[in-house]
């Protein structure tokens, strides 16, 4: 009779055994999936920082390329110059490389970064306006301002209110933050 109970804990210690066992490679084939998800947030996250800050430190650069370029500046000249006087091989519509003439005479010195397509590191406009303002934008102009509308805006106001442009202080990185596509 010992030996029959004995035998049956036996059976009962191998089932519990059994059962942890199980109950690990549950646990282990659980945390492999969260463990890739973990990972691949982890690289994500780290790509993201380094294409924000590769954005930051071309944001620095521009802004002082522009703030060289006076409004003056002969270079700035000659593309108002083209952009005023189209010949049928030289029409660049109104925006030029570094200049977007309005309709009034207004114009902006430009610098544009171009970024994600998907939002994953915005776009980046910047310029200083014949006004004396600085501006930016996350709109996707595309390359060489392809994505801005054929039809010259009026005025810079209608310009920043049709391509989700902000006013900032031509230095701080209030430029980086997020205009376009509106969040809702």
């Amino acid at each position: 009779m010992r030996r029959v109970a004995e035998l049956g804990s036996l059976d009962h210690m191998v089932a519990l055994r059994q059962s942890g066992a199980v109950n690990r490679k549950l646990v282990i084939w659980l945390a492999i999936p969260v463990l890739i998800v973990v990972l691949i947030a982890g690289c994500r996250s780290v790509v993201k920082h380094r294409h924000e800050h590769a954005r930051k430190v071309w944001k620095d650069q521009a802004l002082v390329q522009i703030a060289n370029t006076s409004m003056t500046n002969e270079q700035v000249l000659t593309e108002i110059d083209q952009i005023k006087h189209p010949t049928p091989n030289l029409n660049f519509g109104w925006a030029h490389e570094h200049v977007l003439l309005t309709t009034n005479g207004e114009f902006l010195v430009y610098a544009f970064r171009h970024g994600f397509n998907n939002g994953f590191v915005d776009h980046l406009f910047l310029a200083h306006g014949s006004d004396g303002r600085w501006y930016y934008s996350t709109y996707h102009f595309c390359n060489r301002m392809v994505g801005a509308d054929f039809d010259p805006p009026g005025s810079i106001t209608e310009f920043a209110s049709k391509y989700a442009v902000r006013e900032f202080d031509g230095k701080s990185d209030v430029c980086l933050q997020h205009t376009w596509p509106e969040k809702r």
